[in-house]
């Protein structure tokens, strides 16, 4: 994947993974580390750090396939008229049923996440370093129910520079 020629608009302006729970309640042991990110959420107004000015957007996480994968749906709109939607469908990798994703956007870009969880109500995606091109970063974490975000992508051979960063509120 490349990046010259379109910026990515939001490839994480509210990128994040979740769980959701079956028509019981109980979430699989399996999602535990992201049951944090369960529901829907909306950006708190007033955003101003993208590339593209304020934006404004909102995203939901939901357990689909009898709790096999988590998928999110995002959209953004920003100031300048441009929107942005993803999909990211977050799975647990057999043999090992290590936890990965792959991201899928409007321009066309594709994204493979490894996850990474290094404190409670925290995780990390990141691309993985061998594949060509540049690499990415997602962090996100809860904070007394705000969740902050950071989305950040590395040059071949460079190190992450933050591309945005954002927080959301519970709808």
């Amino acid at each position: 994947m490349r990046l010259t020629g379109k910026p990515i608009l939001g490839v994480a302006l509210f990128c994040a993974l979740a769980a959701g729970q079956d028509a019981g309640g109980k979430v699989e042991p399996a999602w535990k580390k992201l049951e944090f990110l369960l529901g829907k959420w909306t950006g708190i107004a007033g955003e101003k750090d993208t590339p593209l000015g304020a934006g404004q957007g909102g995203f939901s996480y939901e357990l689909q396939l009898n709790q096999k994968i988590v998928v999110r749906h995002n959209y953004a709109g920003y100031d300048s008229g441009a929107r942005h939607d993803d999909l990211m469908v977050i799975y647990l990798d057999p043999p090992s049923e290590t936890p990965r994703a792959i991201y899928f956007d409007s321009e066309g870009h594709i994204i493979r996440y490894k996850l990474a969880f290094p404190a409670p109500n925290t995780v990390v995606f990141e691309s993985d370093a061998s594949e060509a091109g540049p690499r990415y970063r997602l962090s996100q974490w809860l904070d007394k129910g705000t969740l902050h975000g950071k989305f950040e992508v590395a040059a071949p051979g460079s190190d992450y520079r933050t591309y945005l960063s954002f927080t959301a509120k519970r709808s």
